[in-house]
């Protein structure tokens, strides 16, 4: 007989809890990747608060994440995930945890790269409540989810960005809340500037380089001028 379906926070806390996850065949390995249980517990909070009806992560990983917005993923709503790596570095790992819970139906993996798979979204016409962007890191690829993510979030809709204390991302966020009509969320997460060592901690304090989640409510659909620019 197959498994009995267990609900997502279960086998998020399982996999935190042991720190093992499994692929498909159930053969167990160490978690890695993973956003941490306090950056979890505040996106399926967040989740629970807004009741958004379509969601789109970018970079899914083990699945820590992707669990964590079904947790509490309205009965009508969608989660779609975007990982081209999904079958090949993670092994399967995520859509296996997501397969094993209550809430696979609501699930939908594109393995497209984001550049691809984003504006074919766009094409369709799809309408998103909320984007948590954890994919590549690097200053283009943020840049790149977040222009196209910014066309397919709604007004009132809301955006979140993991790894904050990235240097490169922590860079486009000064870009991001001078070009873009959004207003920055409380969710609770406290302010870390802790770095690998005390002098990169101390930057970090400086420069408010902080860890945390961030996340965004879209404001208004502003578009600006042909050449609109703010120093960032």
């Amino acid at each position: 007989m197959p498994d009995t379906p267990v609900p997502p926070l279960a086998l998020l806390e399982a996999a935190y809890k042991t720190g093992l996850v499994g692929n498909s065949r159930g053969v167990q390995m160490a978690a890695h990747s993973q956003i941490t249980p306090i950056f979890a517990q505040a996106l399926s909070a967040f989740v629970q608060k807004a009741q958004p009806r379509t969601v789109v992560e970018i970079g899914m990983a083990q699945g820590f994440s992707t669990l964590a917005i079904l947790s509490t993923l309205p009965q009508d709503g969608v989660l779609i995930s975007v990982d081209p790596f999904q079958d090949t570095e993670y092994a399967g790992v995520g859509k296996a945890q997501v397969a094993r819970s209550t809430r696979a139906a609501a699930h939908k993996l594109v393995t497209e790269v984001d550049y691809l798979a984003l504006p074919r979204m766009i094409e369709q016409g799809l309408s998103v409540d909320f984007a948590y962007i954890d994919g590549m890191h690097t200053f283009d690829y943020v840049l790149l989810d977040a222009f196209y993510l910014d066309k397919l979030v709604s007004v009132g809709g809301a955006i979140a960005f993991n790894d904050c204390g990235f240097r490169s991302i922590h860079k486009f966020l000064k870009y991001f809340k001078n070009h873009r009509n959004y207003a920055e969320i409380d969710v609770g997460l406290p302010r870390d500037f802790r770095g690998a060592n005390p002098l990169i901690t101390l930057i970090r304090t400086l420069t408010g380089r902080s860890n945390q989640d961030r996340y965004f409510r879209k404001i208004s659909a502003w578009e600006p001028e042909h050449n609109f620019f703010r120093d960032f």
